[in-house]
């Protein structure tokens, strides 16, 4: 164990000295993304991020792309406007703006220029939502995806300005047990090497 967490602290280390480096990202075209509904989204400007999980366990034979139609088709499908009868989608477009996989593979979801979408109580406005695969009550992220999601926030920190302590996890905003007690501790640890997030 005392290997694993030296090995994850390591990682984050790693990422803190590359802040500048923008990771790879599976950008919208590539996995095949719908057209937004902006008309149903609000405009922000990032000052934080919110780290999430799926709440379901990893699936290692479905690949980023596909998962990511399924989550857009999902968030996308059509409800009713009770005043008129007519259909429409409930949300503008997939909730989060990232996506970390099984392998740590990073996925561009929602534009940051728009605001997420949630099913608890908070106001999204001005987050950057990612959310990491897995049910981390139930299961441990992988070392690859908390690299990824390491170099991942590092970089987004850098880009947008943000310091370390506006990187929180869904459970700070809202009652519920998201990002899991398995992927909190790493949260805490990204935050500590935060040093290297400065504010432009």
């Amino acid at each position: 164990m005392r290997f694993i967490a030296g090995a994850v602290t390591l990682a984050l280390m790693t990422s803190v000295q590359w802040v500048e480096a923008k990771p790879v990202i599976v950008g919208r075209s590539d996995w095949g993304a719908q057209p937004a509904h902006e008309e149903l989204m609000r405009r922000q400007v990032p000052t934080a991020i919110i780290i999430h999980h799926t709440g379901e366990r990893r699936r290692p034979h479905a690949s980023l792309e596909k998962k990511l139609r399924n989550l857009q088709k999902f968030s996308m499908r059509a409800g009713y406007i009770s005043e008129t009868g007519r259909k429409k989608p409930v949300w503008g477009d997939v909730p989060y703006h990232f996506y970390v996989d099984h392998l740590g593979r990073i996925g561009e979801g929602r534009p940051v220029l728009f605001a997420g979408d949630t099913n608890t109580g908070y106001k999204t406005d001005g987050y950057i939502q990612v959310v990491v695969e897995g049910h981390f009550d139930r299961e441990k992220p992988t070392l690859a995806q908390l690299s990824a999601l390491g170099t991942l926030v590092i970089w987004l920190a850098t880009t947008y300005g943000i310091v370390s302590e506006n990187i929180t996890g869904h459970d700070e905003h809202a009652s519920t047990d998201c990002p899991g007690r398995n992927l909190k501790p790493h949260l805490d640890a990204l935050r500590k090497s935060g040093t290297a997030i400065t504010r432009h």
